[in-house]
């Protein structure tokens, strides 16, 4: 089973499971059904865009530089100017 299907299978019980509950099929207290289960799928987008953000902020703290990279990054740059120019092609 691939990644895709994964997800979607996850997402589609999910959603089945949510809509059950909000059509009373579930036994659910009346307080969870009137006031927690509508608003269920808000509280993980919020947490998923939440998740997501802390996750971004900390892979950009924990970022290494590589210098050796950048050096033949520009290397491979300078080759690629140079190719262009010998054809004929203005580089600035």
């Amino acid at each position: 089973m691939t990644r895709a299907h994964r997800i979607a299978t996850t997402f589609t019980i999910a959603a089945v499971t949510w809509l059950l509950g909000l059509f009373g099929l579930f036994p659910l207290s009346e307080t969870i059904q009137s006031q927690i289960w509508p608003v269920l799928p808000l509280f993980f987008i919020v947490a998923l865009g939440s998740y997501a953000f802390i996750n971004v902020g900390y892979n950009l703290l924990v970022f290494r530089e590589c210098p050796e990279a950048f050096h033949e990054l520009m290397q491979e740059i300078q080759e690629a100017k140079h190719d262009l120019r010998a054809k004929g092609v203005d580089v600035a």
